[in-house]
């Protein structure tokens, strides 16, 4: 998943979970069952979508890591090429 797609579920899930919360702070002094329920999967979901993420991240890491090591590469190829190149016109 992307970055981007899963910020945007997690806004989503952050958003529901604040919904669902509103109706928590009513007049009553404990929360139904099913309020709490509703409230433990918005939970669930919330902490899904953020190891998502995380792991987004990670990867998203991992791949900029293996970018920088393929531009050196490149560089130290291109260098190489270079002097050869340099080396056959003074010839």
């Amino acid at each position: 998943m992307t970055t981007r797609r899963l910020l945007r579920r997690a806004t989503g899930v952050g958003a529901a979970a604040l919904m669902l919360a509103l109706p928590l702070t009513g007049c009553t002094p404990m929360a139904s069952q099913e309020q709490l329920q509703m409230l433990e999967d918005a939970r669930k979901r919330a902490e899904s979508a953020e190891a998502d993420l995380n792991a987004c991240k990670q990867e998203r890491a991992r791949l900029e890591s293996e970018l920088a090591d393929k531009k050196a590469t490149l560089a130290k190829l291109q260098n190489d090429r270079d002097a050869v190149q340099k080396a056959l016109n003074q010839r």
